[in-house]
């Protein structure tokens, strides 16, 4: 199927075969995938943390407002920005592979290190933020249409409470969560939903 058709037959589907499982390969293969989808400077800031444990999922249902398909869904992600992907060390770190691996000379290897590390130096914890937040919906969007292209349902969710989800989970100041997003094998699908016409929310050199 084109994305295109994927992008019109998409829909947030909420009620799931909780007895389906994705196998640990196909979803590997689904992340994977999705890891190649464009990101800032090539820094690779997104984290998938897999939910599986179901006592840890009935802890999450409550503070995701007992949405259904947090326990019901065969996967469970947490989609996270990883604060220490801006590290000077990092940085040169995948450079240096750039280059091990043929895709530039030391020229191009120092030049593009140095940028991004310029780049982001001077920046605020708000900037920052918002770097993985970009990165971070981007590879959500790639897993999504990758998870419809094998025939699975989906649907992100920021409706939850992030500090609860942190505490539960354990999860560092290091990151910062952007959204859960279920998969699995729908029982119902979503409802279709009214988007605005294109030359509504298309604009050339200036938008009013």
């Amino acid at each position: 199927m084109s994305v295109k058709n994927l992008l019109e037959k998409r829909r947030s589907v909420r009620h799931y075969d909780s007895s389906y499982k994705i196998s640990s390969e196909i979803l590997t293969s689904l992340i994977e995938s999705a890891s190649k989808s464009p990101n800032g400077n090539n820094i690779q800031a997104t984290r998938y943390l897999i939910i599986d444990d179901p006592d840890l999922r009935n802890l999450l249902l409550p503070i995701a407002f007992n949405q259904q398909q947090v326990v019901e869904a065969s996967t469970l992600i947490v989609m996270l920005g990883d604060f220490q992907a801006f590290d000077k060390k990092n940085i040169i770190e995948i450079h240096e592979e750039g280059f091990q691996a043929g895709f530039f000379d030391e020229s191009l290897r120092d030049y593009l290190a140095n940028a991004a590390i310029n780049y982001y130096e001077n920046k605020s914890n708000e900037d920052l933020k918002l770097e993985l937040t970009r990165d971070v919906s981007l590879a959500s969007m790639s897993l999504i249409l990758l998870a419809n292209e094998a025939g699975f349902e989906t649907i992100t969710m920021s409706g939850y409470d992030s500090k609860k989800l942190k505490e539960i989970l354990n999860i560092s100041e290091r990151y910062l969560d952007v959204m859960l997003l279920a998969i699995g094998k729908g029982t119902k699908p979503g409802h279709q939903t009214v988007r605005h016409h294109v030359n509504k929310v298309m604009y050339r050199n200036e938008i009013i």
